[in-house]
């Protein structure tokens, strides 16, 4: 009798678990401030604000000046000119400004030096709208640095401010739609606005970006510190961009300061300083690098210096002056593709300047492209990303925290794969217990996933492997059942591998194959429509089939049975075999023999069981067997009869 059985499991598909992606990273920049990305950005920044700033709403809310104030404001001239000068403040106030514009023109012929009538002429210009305004702002501009008088000096004041707001967008926009075409022509033009409005410090931070992009390094300094001193619209920005503008040439002038601080010696980095030119030593710079190392001086007590007591954009200056042109360096040599020599030259010196954000990015970059301490390339990205003018801190935080949860998450998603990879070929009972327990471990650690995804992607991913380990683990867990009643089987047709020879041998097998059946059918009950239906309907088809086919080989064993036992009754003496027995033998044999009566009721008795048999396993009876059981009951029959 046969006993085939497959207790390996194969999985059903449920969709793959893909890895996390990287986001990729391409480092581009390597300088950091007045050069053509700051300028663009800056140019990007200031158009998007003169676009969306109101301008024509807001031309009537400058109201014409009262007559009384007008008064006030005349100076005494005597008799010459004066009905001009009077006409002229009359046509004003009743808002006939091109009757009034004659007039002051006319009046300013004779006079041309008169303050109240230039305010008045430009104030008629302004009201009269269209190119004159520029006019107005230009004949303005020589009153802003003149002495006056409070009520005129404020009138001029409040006059040049509305002007200055109109027309600074105008001028941004038309510097935005030629810079990049020609540069020249549009800076030449920005140019000559600030001329006529330096208190605009964002057009100041512009020009200066504008002249240091062509190169002109000198008049762009020379373009911001003018723009810091007299700013009043923006001036922290355009104080910050002449410090930097400056640090070129404070850099080697500062060198044997430097130097000394980079070996740990503040105080002779504050020594040095003394011997610097005046000219250097009195820049802001310098003397924030000043107080910073007399702070070091009892401050620097660890492995770095304590932070600069400073805000951050003047902090990051000190910073620039000692390790800018370091920062240089190691930039240079990440773009050459020598990212381990970029990082040793960034992990001696950061150290030095834990706060310098552009160095921080540079830092993270660098590990990012070694691959190399994700944490640690978290936490400078960060403090990088805090300087508007690191164009793809962002970014670079960005690709750097994709890698943070691909660290984590994308070993999970390993693990699964070759958990499920180990058994692609089908499942024993020992594989299926080896992947419950890889895959219990992994459902384990899925709180920890769960932390480590920081992105909507990372969280996607997680979802899709906790959703694939509950599915396997489910399908295991019924896999298993399954393997476990095959291992019944096989323990059950185990004895009988060489065939069945007894009937006791058939019976025992029956009733372990009768005990396995059964369980099936409780497991079958409990598993509903989950997991493992199909392999135990596949079995208990295959138990179905070996207790039909055992009930087909019992059934040739009780025949056969019966054939022998008929057949040792029935041999005389004289049968081959019996006679050539020696005589003690053949005679203690002869003595075996049965006597007439119970050789009878024996004989009887096996026709009984046969026709018993022919009647109750007809469909069991193959036909060579039906025909001996025919045969036995006739010859009995003859023999008795």
């Amino acid at each position: 009798m046969t006993a085939p059985s497959d207790d390996r499991h194969a999985f059903r598909d449920v969709g793959p678990v893909q890895s996390l992606r990287t986001p990729s990273f391409e480092f581009a920049e390597v300088t950091r401030h007045a050069d053509l990305a700051e300028h663009d950005r800056r140019l990007d920044e200031l158009a998007r604000r003169a676009h969306t700033a109101p301008v024509a709403d807001r031309l009537l809310e400058l109201s014409a000046v009262a007559p009384d104030t007008l008064q006030e404001m005349s100076l005494v001239i005597g008799d010459d000119g004066e009905d001009l000068l009077e006409d002229g403040r009359a046509n004003a106030h009743a808002g006939e400004y091109g009757t009034a514009l004659e007039l002051l023109t006319e009046y300013l012929r004779g006079r041309p030096g008169h303050q109240e009538a230039r305010y008045l002429r430009a104030f008629c210009m302004y009201r009269l709208d269209g190119q004159d305004r520029v006019e107005a702002l230009r004949i303005l501009r020589p009153l802003r640095d003149e002495p006056m008088e409070d009520g005129l000096r404020e009138q001029v004041r409040e006059l040049r401010r509305e002007l200055r707001r109109l027309l600074t967008p105008l001028e941004v926009g038309a510097y935005a739609r030629t810079a990049r075409s020609d540069p020249r022509s549009a800076l030449e033009r920005a140019e000559a606005f600030l001329e006529l409005a330096p208190e605009e410090g964002s057009l100041s931070c512009l020009v200066a970006l504008g002249q240091a992009r062509g190169g002109a390094l000198d008049q762009a300094l020379e373009t911001a510190t003018r723009g810091a001193a007299e700013a009043d619209v923006d001036r922290e920005q355009v104080s910050a961009l002449a410090r930097r503008l400056l640090l070129p040439y404070l850099r080697p002038a500062a060198a044997q300061a430097v130097a000394a601080f980079k070996a740990r010696n503040p105080r002779l980095a504050r020594a040095e300083l003394t011997r610097m030119e005046s000219r250097w030593r009195r820049s802001a710079v310098i003397e924030d690098f000043d107080a910073y190392l007399a702070l070091c001086v009892t401050g620097w007590t660890g492995a770095s210096p304590p932070a600069p007591r400073l805000p951050d954009d003047r902090a990051d200056d000190v910073y620039s002056l000692i390790a800018e042109s370091d920062g240089q360096s190691a930039a240079a040599l990440m773009q050459a593709g020598l990212a381990e020599a970029a990082e040793q030259v960034l992990a001696r010196v950061l150290p030095l300047v834990p706060g310098f954000r552009w160095l921080n990015f540079l830092y993270a970059a660098c590990l990012l492209r070694l691959g190399r301490d994700p944490e640690r390339a978290a936490a400078c990205a960060e403090i990088a990303e805090r300087d508007a003018t690191i164009a793809q801190a962002g970014e670079l935080l960005a690709a750097i925290r994709g890698w943070q949860e691909a660290t984590v998450i994308n070993p999970a998603v390993d693990e699964y794969v070759a958990a499920m990879k180990s058994v692609s070929g089908g499942a024993s009972s020992d594989s299926l217990a080896r992947l419950r327990t890889r895959l219990t471990v992994l459902r384990q650690g899925l709180p920890t996933l769960r932390a480590a995804a920081l992105s909507e992607q990372g969280r996607q991913v997680v979802g899709e492997l906790e959703k694939a380990i509950g599915q396997r683990l489910s399908e295991v867990e019924g896999a298993m059942v399954v393997a476990d009643l095959y291992a019944g089987y096989d323990a059950a047709m185990a004895p009988v591998q060489g065939g069945l020879t007894d009937i006791a041998a058939a019976d025992r097998l029956a009733r372990s194959l009768d005990d396995l059946a059964t369980r099936i059918k409780d497991k079958r009950r409990a598993a509903g429509k989950g997991t493992g239906q199909d392999q135990l309907g596949n079995l208990a088809e295959l138990v179905s089939a070996r207790l039909a086919e055992l009930d087909r080989v019992r059934t040739g064993l009780l025949v056969s049975d019966l054939v022998k036992r008929f057949n040792d009754l029935a041999q005389p003496p004289g049968q081959p075999g019996f006679s050539d027995l020696p005589p003690a033998v053949a005679g203690f044999l002869q003595s075996q023999r049965p006597d007439p009566y119970t050789l009878r009721t024996r004989l009887s008795g096996i026709r009984d069981e046969a026709r018993g048999l022919r009647r109750n396993h007809r469909k069991t009876l193959a036909a060579r067997e039906t025909e001996l059981l025919d045969e036995l009951i006739a010859t009995i029959s003859k023999v008795l009869g």
